[in-house]
């Protein structure tokens, strides 16, 4: 395994550990009866699932198909990305946001979520810009 592809591997398991854990805090800390703190934490289970599966395992079954891990961990982070914008766009709508900095929340999910659209199109097609090796399937 290349220096490049442990690094990918061991930051998806470890931040889909942490964000199954995130989950987890919202059933025990949260309201588990509110429909969205209840889609909220589906959210973060399939996203911190998808990223786990990603970082330990070359090939995941899904059904009769066989999925690389590249492309869970795709598809993890474009839902990730997807959910972060919608939370922060509902939140920005609804007050001051999730972090309480107003407008300049706007600008840091743009630019997070604009890394993790990035990121999600390298896993997809393989390394278009990082090495082609990051992203082998043994």
């Amino acid at each position: 395994m290349t220096s490049g592809k442990r690094i990918v591997r061991r930051g998806l398991a470890g931040g889909g550990l942490v964000t199954l854990l995130l989950a987890a805090s919202f059933l025990v800390l949260g309201e588990p009866t509110q429909p969205t703190t209840v889609a909220l934490m589906a959210w973060l289970v399939v996203v911190g699932a998808a990223m786990l599966a990603a970082g330990n395992r070359e090939r995941v079954s899904i059904g009769s198909v066989t999925v690389s891990w590249p492309r869970v961990a795709a598809v993890a982070i474009a839902l990730l990305a997807v959910g972060w914008t919608t939370i922060s766009a509902v939140s920005l709508l609804e007050g001051d946001g999730i972090t309480g900095l107003g407008s300049l929340e706007a600008v840091l999910t743009a630019m997070v979520v604009g890394y993790f659209a990035w990121f999600a199109r390298e896993c997809w097609v393989g390394g278009a810009l990082l090495a082609a090796d990051t992203f082998a399937v043994d």
